[in-house]
């Protein structure tokens, strides 16, 4: 009596196959360059041949069309001579004298400042390796083993060491800290496998405008660690719940707090187990 088939909606011939077309994105706008950057003007003029008009007359500028490109500079690499006069006097034998040179940070080196610099921005802030660098000095015709620039960077951290030890107690001062340790691996290392695992502890805090974050590298994970790094602080420290953190907390003025983002992590593991 009753045809299924026909009673089933019929659906409209080609929906199937129908194609559909996501809304175009609008293209989003160029950010202007930096007012704060120098600028070089460039004129463009018509060559000498094209100002006179087919009627004979002589054109005149009506407008101008104006662009912008970036432009950057390569590194420049140069030589500093330094010439240090010594004076003496003909009238007697006075001991000769020799006009003073600025005070280099590593006295002997043929390292400017500039250069100390630049080694320490391009490995730590860029995260460039020193065979890396020593490869780019190369490709300029200078030669420096990278023996020597692990040399210059040892010996510009310890020139370094009072402003970590002011870091250090800007950090204290904080009513809380963030405390994390994460894995890192060293390829070589005296009387370390390879494949062994060490540990960068990262502490931050300070207000926004003026934080603080730093790093210390050991080969332990134990609770030793975060002991002796905030053994005089008294305050909050924020952490994950890794057990090592334990015996912070129990110090006299310490309170642990829960790192939200893995509580987080916890209710989202929840929610797929039990939607």
């Amino acid at each position: 009596m009753f045809n299924e088939p026909e009673s089933e909606p019929m659906l409209p011939v080609g929906d199937a196959d129908e194609e559909v077309v996501a809304p175009a994105k609008p293209r989003g706008k160029r950010k202007p360059l930096s007012a704060d950057l120098p600028r070089i003007e460039i004129i463009h003029e018509l060559p000498e041949h094209e100002l006179t008009c087919a009627c004979g007359c002589r054109k005149h500028v009506i407008s101008e069309e104006t662009s912008k490109q970036l432009d950057i500079v390569l590194m420049q690499i140069r030589v500093i001579k330094h010439t240090r006069k010594v004076y003496g006097c003909r009238g007697c034998e006075t001991t000769p004298v020799t006009a003073d040179k600025p005070a280099q940070l590593i006295e002997k080196s043929m390292a400017s400042p500039s250069v100390l610099a630049m080694l320490l921005t391009t490995k730590y802030v860029e995260g460039l390796p020193l065979h890396r660098f020593e490869t780019v000095l190369s490709r300029h015709g200078i030669e420096i083993p990278r023996q020597t620039l692990a040399r210059w960077v040892i010996q510009c951290s310890e020139h370094l060491q009072p402003l970590l030890n002011l870091m250090r107690d800007r950090l204290f001062e904080s009513p809380f800290i963030h405390c994390d340790e994460t894995r890192v691996q060293v390829l070589k290392e005296p009387d370390r496998d390879p494949t062994s695992q060490s540990w960068m502890w990262v502490q931050a805090s300070g207000p926004p405008d003026r934080k603080v974050v730093l790093f210390d590298y050991t080969t332990s994970r134990a609770q030793e660690v975060p002991l002796c790094l905030l053994e005089s602080y008294r305050g909050y420290v924020m952490t994950d719940d890794y057990a090592g953190y334990n015996a912070l907390s129990l110090q006299p003025g310490v309170e642990r707090l829960a790192c939200m983002a893995h509580v987080r992590r916890k209710f989202v593991e929840a929610k797929k187990v039990q939607p």
